[in-house]
């Protein structure tokens, strides 16, 4: 009886062991079997980017998008782009697509079969627009999107990118709104804590308008929940999307603590992500764009 006893047990011990190994695995096993990024960015020769401005997503004014799209030697609809979806940043209440231009000709200066998408959103402090709004205007877009993608050969693989503020509102949306399968997002200089005082008390204007408070509507000591619902960490889970990060050690705006925080949380969930710390670089991450580029190409090339 003992013997029989010690045998169920044995046998339960392994099948709970054997549960645990799939769900450690499932993440990656689900994202090896889809086609690897670096074929479909490689599939056709491109040999030059046709630029449309100002294309709109939506009524209002602030929703409109700038779109590179690749010229290449063939028409096969079986070679389909990936999608590169850019987001400026502005302490969500200022500048606009135009600040991430350079970047986009980085983007369209390797050559590769990736359509570029460098958007506008609206803005904090304008028509009461708040986190929410902006999380709609993404679903807006990429409804747009979506329809787009016999027109412009676009395959179902998107990588969203943003710089700071707009780093923030990417890895968001990517996190808790994303209806899409987004493939990977990459954030530089980021904030991905409001919770943070250094965040909530340290984002200011040159009116000294606290921008947290501007995007979430209400200052943190009044609805402290906000301000945790709209933070990129307290989103993740085992099945966020592959996340790259860039940090500048000289910023001493978003300090580099705001991303080694998110992604010591993605390792400990078995997220896939890295995180590039660039010891020189400022906030505005002055002549480091090309770089960042070039490392974000070399990622999604192992994606």
């Amino acid at each position: 009886m003992k013997t029989r006893l010690l045998y169920w047990i044995v046998l339960a011990s392994l099948a709970l062991q054997s549960c645990e190994l799939v769900a450690d695995v499932s993440p990656f096993s689900q994202q090896k079997k889809r086609t690897p990024l670096v074929n479909l960015m490689t599939n056709q020769t491109v040999q030059w980017y046709d630029v449309k401005f100002n294309q709109s997503y939506g009524e209002n004014r602030f929703q409109n998008y700038d779109v590179y799209v690749p010229h290449v030697d063939s028409l096969d609809p079986e070679k389909k782009s990936v999608s590169v979806v850019l987001v400026h940043g502005g302490g969500w209440s200022l500048l606009d697509k135009s600040f991430l231009a350079e970047a986009a000709q980085h983007f369209a200066n390797q050559k590769l079969n990736i359509t570029i998408f460098n958007i506008n959103h609206r803005l904090a402090g304008i028509d009461s627009v708040t986190f929410d709004d902006m999380m709609m205007d993404f679903d807006l877009f990429f409804d747009h999107h979506d329809s787009l993608k016999n027109v412009l050969n676009l395959s179902d693989e998107i990588v969203l990118w943003g710089y700071s503020s707009g780093g923030h509102l990417a890895l968001s949306y990517t996190y808790k709104y994303d209806k899409r399968n987004i493939r990977a997002v990459t954030a530089i200089a980021a904030p991905t804590d409001l919770t943070d005082e250094t965040i909530n008390q340290g984002i200011k204007d040159d009116k000294n308008r606290n921008l947290t408070e501007l995007l979430i509507g209400q200052p943190y000591e009044e609805n402290p929940d906000a301000y945790r619902r709209a933070s990129p960490y307290f989103a993740v889970d085992r099945q966020c999307s592959t996340t790259l990060l860039f940090y500048g050690g000289n910023d001493n705006l978003i300090k580099p603590e705001q991303g080694e925080k998110l992604e010591s949380l993605l390792t400990k969930k078995r997220v896939q992500s890295e995180f590039y710390l660039l010891p020189d670089a400022n906030h505005d991450m002055h002549g480091k764009m090309g770089e960042i580029v070039s490392e974000t190409i070399d990622f999604m090339k192992n994606l």
